[in-house]
Parts: C-alpha cells; structure tokens; sequence
C-alpha cells in the first residue's frame, strides 16, 4: 500500500497538471505547445529548487520521519502551485526564461521562507491559523502575479487607447474545463493533506467549491442577466482557496457561506482588475489567489470556533500574518522583475507575440490539420 504522503503528493502534482491544461485551454491555439512545454519545465525547475533550497528553507528535511522523505514529495508538489499563478498572469507574451525563474524563485525560497515566518510562537499563540496555504502559497502567488502582470504590461490588442477592453477568448473551452475538474477532484487530497482531520476538511473543501459554483453563477446572472462559464470557473476556484487557511476548524455550513461569499467577490474582482485596473491575467489568478487567500484567513479566524474574544484576538493574529506575506512577497517579487526587466526583459517580441510563440520557438502548430494559416514553420517562412 502507498505511503499516504505519496498519494498526497501524486494528487498535488495532478493538480499542478490541471492548471497547465486550464492554461493551455484559454490561450490563443497559436500559443498551446508553448503553453504546456513550459509548464512542464516550470515544473521541473520548481522540484529541483525545493529539493536544493526551499527544503532547508523550510526545514521539512530535518523533521521528516520517513526514511525515503515521503512528505517532502507533498509539500514539494503543492509549493508549485504558486509558478503557476504566476504564469497564468504571463500567458500568451512571457518570456520563458521569467517563468522558469519565478519557478525556481516560489519553491525555492519564497513560498517555504514565507511559512517559516509564519510559524513564528508569538504570532501562532495569538491564534494564527493556516494549515494549507491561504497566506503562504496563495496570498504570496497572487501579489507575484500581480507584479508580474503589471510589468509585463498586456497583450497586444487587449486594451484600447479609448479605455475599452477588448475580450481574448481562448482556443479550447473543453479542454480548459476539463483543466478545472483536475484541480476540483485534486483539491480534496491536497486540504486534507494538512488538515489534523482530512476527511471533514475534504468535505468542507467540496462544499465550499460547490457554495461557490453557484454562487458565482447566480452572481451572473443577477449581474450580466447571463451566466459567464469563466467567471463561474473562477467562483468554483475562488471556494477552494477561501477554504484553505483551516478547513477542518469550520462545520459545514460555515463551509458552505465561505465558499458563497468567495464565488461572488472573486468574480467581482476578476472583472475589475480587467475592466478598470487594465491588468491582463488571462487565467484570473490573481483575484482567485490573492483575494481568496485573503478571506480564507480572514473567514477562518473569524468563524472557527471560540469565544467573540478569541476571534477577535485570531482575526488580528491572521491580519499581522497577512501584513508580512504581503510585504515579503511585495519586495521580493518588485526586486525579480525589476533585474529581469532591465537584463532579459520580460515579454517576447511583438512579431512573436502577433504570429503565435508556438511557431516562434518550437516551429510546430497546435493543430496542423486546422491551421489559419499557409506558413508551416516560422523561421524557415515554407508555405
């Protein structure tokens, strides 16, 4: 029988799978292989930063037990949901080389140096709470994604010189959804993975997310008078990162207006980044991460058990908690970007970004059979 830190960390790494494929759907079909290429070398950069450095960042080397190192293959596979929020902010004009940096940058110091922080006595005793990464995965990915987003500037045709936003949709809607039912199913192992009790938090955690598909979908509909498919995605996504900080602290029905209150500010906060603070990300990450991080912990403290003094003690607790991963992550991901764009800089050409990167780097398409144009391969220019 499988160690269950090894199931657990087979579940992580599938959930890292369903965000490269959630990404490949919705960029453009010119931009699919190098999509999920560099998603598979994020990856394996991230694996390799946490075994060099994050590991003895975090110190989970000396406390693991087991003789093969079993739980460090979880918390390696779960510290590399962070490059891929990140990544999704880039989509479609990145560089490869940022991603791969920012892959190695999360795992392999700022993610496990943010938890580390965040175990600190003081700060624990006063009732901190965050057992599976609202604030040290999630808050910490979302402000890099921002970050990133801001410098990297938008896509090429994204926004108008009168204000107005134009819509990109991506390529391959099925594909996308099935991307979002990996992360869904994966989710249940990954919060139980920390949770003193994982089965209550697994449901908590299913609840939640389903508190949030509707929620956002009624949302929309109140809204825009229609339902929007990605919006509810980013409801659905924004249920399972409300419930983070502490899953099995809360009943069920706690779950459930967590997961509720996530599925319309998420939506909210998606559209707002876009329509009124211009900041392209494609995948929504940044809202979904950052805003539902900061409610899990926020939601967490204030819900879990306890008397209206000790919430009060544990919601202060969690803001000061919020107060450093945010400032962390702030110079951290400000300092990164700032080399990057002064060395490599950070996006790609604009010719590269109007042909397609699939093209520019790899001289394949997607899909051949369906291709929109008579150039087979762009460096060559053979029609």
């Amino acid at each position: 029988m499988l160690d269950s830190w090894v199931m657990f960390g087979v579940a992580a790494l599938l959930l890292r799978a369903g965000f490269a494929l959630y990404a490949a759907g919705i960029s453009r079909s010119k931009n699919t292989i190098s999509c999920l290429f560099r998603s598979t070398v994020e990856i394996a950069a991230g694996v390799l930063a946490f075994w060099l450095i994050g590991g003895a960042i975090h110190g989970s080397w000396r406390e693991i037990a087991h003789p093969m190192g079993s739980a460090a293959m979880f918390l390696t596979a779960i510290f590399l949901i962070g490059p891929a929020v990140v990544s999704g902010a880039m989509l479609e004009r990145g560089k490869a080389i940022v991603g791969i940096v920012v892959a190695i940058l999360l795992p392999g110091f700022l993610i496990p140096f943010g938890w580390k922080l965040l175990q600190w006595n003081w700060l624990v005793n006063r009732g901190f709470v965050d057992e599976a990464g609202a604030a040290f995965i999630h808050v910490s990915a979302g402000l890099c994604a921002a970050v990133a987003a801001i410098a990297i500037g938008p896509r090429l045709g994204k926004y108008n010189r009168d204000g107005s936003t134009n819509v990109i949709l991506g390529h391959n809607l099925p594909l996308a959804s099935g991307g979002i039912l990996l992360i869904f199913a994966m989710w249940l192992p990954y919060i139980a993975g920390f949770a003193a009790n994982g089965a209550d938090a697994a449901f908590n955690a299913l609840l939640a997310a389903a508190a949030g598909v509707v929620a956002a979908a009624i949302y929309c509909i109140v809204r825009y008078g229609r339902s929007d498919v990605f919006l509810v995605f980013a409801g659905l996504l924004g249920g399972l990162v409300a419930i983070t900080a502490g899953a099995d602290l809360l009943t069920p029905s706690e779950a459930v207006a967590v997961g509720a209150v996530a599925g319309v500010i998420v939506p909210y906060a998606v559209v707002r980044l876009d329509m009124f603070w211009k900041i392209d990300d494609p995948a929504g990450g940044i809202a979904i991460h950052l805003i539902g991080g900061i409610w899990s912990a926020l939601a967490i403290a204030a819900l879990a058990p306890g008397s209206w003094e000790s919430r009060l003690r544990r919601v202060g607790a969690e803001g000061i908690g919020l107060g450093i991963i945010v400032l962390l992550a702030l110079i951290v991901s400000c300092l990164v970007f700032f080399i990057l764009r002064a060395t490599v800089r950070l996006r790609v050409s604009e010719a590269n970004e109007f042909e397609g990167m699939d093209l520019a780097e790899y001289d394949l398409n997607a899909y051949p059979d369906f291709q929109q144009t008579t150039i087979k391969s762009y460096h060559l220019r053979e029609m």
